[in-house]
């Protein structure tokens, strides 16, 4: 009865426009007082929410994404990559796909991929024949993979919920997040045919006419930034917090450098991740002792005995998290979604043995395809707006672009290895 109550408080909540903070929160204190639980439980579970050295990660991973924003670094990799690719036929969009991969290596969250690499691509797709919105849609698919490939903000949210090492966690999203870009590409060479519907537009700018050279040498900085932090990670050299200062350090050298840094922007990406940090923390704290009730009153125990012989089919239960997971990410923010369910999952999925990380990837790609899917998808918002097109008509170009998304998920659902690999092989290299 309690537990129903809790749901209920938590759902009725969400339903009447409630902050998600306030919805887990309260009704979580609430049932706290009426159990007679000690409230020296909630200042603990406050304590154990934050009190992680992987979250130390967070705050430069998100940095490190503004600052690559707002020195403009990402026109450099993109100048170069159009003229590589210049003159074949449907070289805009895969270049967005490529692109898409290289820079989530510095951006680790959706919304951040979609907002600094939407315009450039949608504007260059357009120019060589390509709808906007079919553009956007690219986009919005394409941004999925920044949250799975390190650094992963998302993947070490997780890894301080499950309590496992950070390093392998990001590690684990390295083949998932390359098996995400190789259907969209693999999709975008099938279908580009079909979509180059215009005629191209005669835009020869000062950039395209630059040498090749050159255009290597200014895009080399920048494109060799998500090399040098995965080899760190995979190294062991530096833990991800770490990394993560480390690629602050770089991003401000490379911006001096440019002279593309400013003080007042400087200022501007310290006070977004500080918004963006708290956010974050305060879910953290709320989600903490909201689950820690969940867990009190043993949910998913009663999970498992709701679904009677289902419960001894392994797979049988991975599909139904996938499909619930999905459903959750098209109507949550997805920091608030993992930190919600990741401790009741893994509950679930521990009496079947199976590897943390690889449940940790799992999640996570359910929770950002659901992100870019009506009809709350933040993704589908946030590229309409920046991209200035109808967010309908980015609705009805995203839906095929489920099929590789779709492709790419029942391949990492279905083989554990792909995400478990990279980081097992890491850790027996370093002796870990």
């Amino acid at each position: 009865m309690n537990m129903l109550l809790l749901l209920l408080g938590f759902v009725a909540l969400l339903g009447v426009g409630a902050p998600i903070v306030v919805a887990m929160g309260l009704p979580a204190i609430a049932y706290y007082i009426l159990t007679d639980t000690s409230l020296a439980l909630v200042g603990y579970s406050f304590y154990q929410s934050c009190m992680s050295f992987s979250l130390l990660a967070v705050p430069a991973f998100i940095l490190m994404g503004n600052l690559v924003s707002e020195l403009g670094e990402t026109t450099r990799g993109f100048d170069f990559a159009r003229a590589l690719a210049k003159g074949k036929r449907g070289y805009s969009s895969r270049v967005a796909v490529v692109l898409s991969l290289i820079f989530a290596g510095m951006s680790g969250a959706a919304i951040a991929g979609v907002c600094g690499l939407g315009p450039i691509f949608v504007d260059s797709m357009e120019e060589e024949g390509y709808e906007r919105e079919y553009g956007a849609a690219l986009t919005i698919a394409s941004s999925t993979v920044g949250p799975i490939f390190p650094p992963s903000i998302p993947l070490v949210l997780y890894a301080t919920v499950a309590q496992i090492s950070s390093v392998k966690s990001l590690l684990g999203g390295v083949v998932p997040a390359i098996v995400m870009s190789a259907s969209l590409f693999i999709y975008v060479l099938l279908v580009d045919k079909r979509k180059l519907v215009n005629p191209p537009k005669p835009s020869v700018t000062k950039k395209d006419e630059r040498p090749l050279g050159i255009l290597f040498l200014r895009a080399l900085p920048i494109m060799m930034a998500p090399v040098l932090i995965l080899i760190t990670m995979l190294s062991g050299i530096f833990s991800p917090g770490e990394t993560g200062g480390m690629a602050v350090l770089y991003m401000l050298i490379l911006g001096l450098c440019h002279h593309s840094l400013t003080w007042r922007g400087f200022l501007n990406c310290v006070k977004e991740t500080c918004k963006s940090v708290a956010s974050i923390m305060v879910i953290m704290t709320a989600g903490g002792i909201f689950t820690k009730a969940l867990m009190l009153e043993q949910l998913p125990e009663k999970i498992m005995s709701l679904m009677g012989p289902i419960a001894h089919m392994p797979m049988v239960v991975i599909i139904m998290i996938n499909i619930i997971l999905l459903i959750m990410g098209m109507f949550m923010e997805s920091n608030c979604a993992l930190i919600l369910t990741a401790p009741i999952v893994l509950q679930i999925t521990a009496s079947f043995g199976m590897d943390p990380v690889y449940i940790g990837v799992m999640m996570v790609m359910n929770l950002m395809i659901g992100l870019s899917t009506p009809p709350f998808g933040l993704c589908i918002y946030a590229v309409a707006r920046v991209a200035n097109v109808p967010s309908e008509k980015v609705i009805k170009s995203v839906v095929p672009m489920y099929i590789p998304l779709g492709i790419a998920l029942i391949l990492t659902t279905f083989f554990p290895a792909l995400s478990t690999f990279v980081p097992n092989t890491v850790m027996a290299m370093l002796g870990a």
